[in-house]
């Protein structure tokens, strides 16, 4: 396990992971933010895609422990009013 802390919607969040945790599944399955969606398992489709430092990563392809102290906006983050 390995600690990390990002700023993921511009709330500042530190926690324990696995080294092996996807990107995707410390998002969905830890943070519980379910707008970003796993939707091929081949990394083709983009249904993951998230900012990270301001630019555009498919979060199936990245592990969380690499993204240590980084800003990540997700579709909540961008959200307005719901929509």
């Amino acid at each position: 396990m390995k600690k990390i802390s990002v700023e993921i919607n511009g709330k500042k969040i530190t926690k324990d992971v696995q080294d092996h945790t996807l990107l995707s599944v410390f998002i969905r399955d830890i943070l519980s933010l379910t707008g970003t969606h796993v939707g091929c398992d081949t990394s083709q489709c983009g249904a993951c895609t998230v900012h990270v430092d301001g630019k555009s990563i498919k979060s199936c392809t990245a592990f969380a422990v690499d993204i240590n102290r980084s800003k990540i906006t997700t579709i909540e983050g961008i959200v307005k009013n719901g929509k």
